[in-house]
């Protein structure tokens, strides 16, 4: 999965989830998988692919930049703001490409984004330190499901126990924090499901990231 943190540490307006939800809405994450991907992608609205214990077949892509303009408006910031962007340029599959594509979109609602791009050698430094207010991060589950982005990407950021380790949008709701750790233990295939899927929707409602695509293996 390929994806976009948003720092509310470092911007006060990324604590309203209208503002989240605007900036995910303000992403074709579909135009970028056509357009950059070359169709090499599947489009995201959730950290689970099909296939993958937690994949919710409910969660859309929502692209909508009217809506997005909407909810701007309604959280105050119809005039929009500024905020700074960091993305790998040799890391992820056209990853510069796209950074530079999500800042022209968020553009289009008024938020002014000042992107800087740099080699995955600089960028994980820089990365952990949440440089900028929105970075990108993308993860492969090592567990094969769903379970395994969220102890990752979406729960919070703990130093003692490494939760949230690249949570560089230090994204925090206690609810995905329990839920969490219960699908560690249990053992029962559909109760499992449901936490994973439960937690997805969570993130999803709240927009605790910004969802672009999984990449697609490609063979010759």
């Amino acid at each position: 999965i390929i994806t976009f943190q948003m720092n509310p540490n470092r911007v006060e307006a990324f604590k309203d989830v209208r503002v989240r939800q605007a900036i995910v809405h303000a992403v074709n994450n579909a135009g970028i998988v056509k357009k950059i991907m070359k169709g090499t992608a599947t489009v995201a609205a959730q950290q689970g692919p099909r296939g993958y214990a937690g994949y919710k077949e409910s969660l859309k892509p929502r692209y909508d930049l009217v809506k997005a303009k909407a909810l701007l408006r309604e959280a105050g910031y119809a005039n929009g703001f500024e905020i700074t962007m960091m993305a790998p340029n040799n890391r992820y599959v056209n990853d510069a490409k796209i950074a530079e594509a999500t800042a022209q979109m968020l553009e289009k609602i008024g938020i002014k984004v000042n992107l800087k791009t740099m080699p995955k050698a600089q960028y994980w430094d820089e990365f952990d330190a949440q440089v900028a207010d929105i970075q990108m991060i993308g993860w492969h589950s090592d567990a094969e499901d769903s379970g395994n982005f969220s102890e990752f990407l979406v729960m919070c950021p703990n130093k003692e126990t490494g939760y949230g380790q690249y949570n560089s949008g230090n994204y925090c709701n206690q609810e995905v924090d329990s839920l969490a750790l219960q699908v560690q233990a249990e053992t029962d295939e559909a109760k499992r499901k449901g936490m994973l899927q439960k937690m997805e929707k969570i993130a999803y409602d709240e927009a605790a990231f910004v969802p672009l695509h999984w990449q697609d293996l490609s063979w010759a």
